[in-house]
């Protein structure tokens, strides 16, 4: 027994010598891996800030190439002014020269006609009268057009409104039209009921013009089961999808325009 003790201390005294080991390998690999954690942290960040730079220089590229297209068109518009001023700079030099000759021409014939040369004072002097007159009635004329163009507008404006109402007016014709079309149905079915002998011939054309008001006006075949909100007309429901599926979305009589959900089922009993 002595010696089974002595092996198993000899045993247990390796046993703490492993764990003692095997403690330092667990220290040594979690400070190893709280160190790897610690670099992972910094790699992370620093691509979080590679990354905003990148978004950064991204954002910065959008806004330079909206700013260079902003200058492209600028300078299209500047080349076009620049285009439009070089052919009035031109209109101009042409009139300048045009002057040039004429007061070449005046200059040689200064020499020759110095005794008129009052009256010709007097002519420039007269000119420029004109000149700054017609500057004035330029102006004028140009604030006359303004308020001609301002009138214009509210011309616009009010015929605009006029044909909008104009349209109610047409929509609401159409329809007293409609109720004129019904009393002189009904007056003349009273003035045949008063005129006919036989009251059964009465009867059986009320009957008839009761199964026309009853059949579709669009395709006289078949009998009234839908109604138009817009307008309050009645055809059959086959007519209204079909003008709906072929985009022919107006009123058969009063052309009214209806949508998807303006015509409903309506059940006559």
């Amino acid at each position: 027994m002595e010696e089974t003790i002595s092996e198993l201390t000899k045993n247990l005294s390796s046993q703490k010598q492993r764990e003692e080991a095997l403690l330092n390998d667990l220290e040594v690999t979690g400070q190893a891996f709280e160190d790897m954690q610690e670099q992972n942290t910094r790699l992370l960040q620093q691509l979080r800030e590679k990354d905003d730079a990148n978004f950064k220089l991204m954002s910065e590229r959008i806004k330079s190439n909206q700013i260079h297209k902003l200058l492209r068109e600028e300078k299209d518009v500047l080349a076009e002014q620049v285009a439009t001023l070089q052919t009035q700079v031109e209109a101009q030099n042409l009139v300048v020269r045009k002057l040039e000759e004429k007061e070449r021409i005046l200059q040689n014939n200064l020499l020759t006609v110095e005794k008129e040369l009052g009256f010709t004072q007097q002519a420039m002097e007269m000119q420029k009268r004109k000149a700054v007159e017609s500057s004035q009635t330029a102006a004028d004329l140009k604030l006359h057009l303004d308020k001609y163009q301002s009138q214009l507008k509210e011309s616009q404006q009010a015929v605009s409104e006029k044909t909008g109402s104009l349209e109610q007016e047409a929509f609401k014709y159409k329809r007293m039209q409609e109720e004129i079309a019904k009393l002189q149905r009904k007056l003349e079915r009273s003035k045949k009921i008063e005129m006919a002998g036989a009251a059964d011939e009465v009867l059986l054309e009320e009957i008839k013009e009761y199964k026309e008001q009853l059949t579709c006006p669009s395709c006289k075949v078949n009998k009234k089961d839908a109604v138009l909100t817009k307008c309050f007309h009645v055809f059959c429901l086959e007519c209204l999808k079909t003008r709906y599926e072929t985009r022919q979305r107006k009123c058969p009589k009063c052309n009214a325009g209806f949508g998807a959900n303006d015509f409903h089922r309506l059940y006559l009993s």
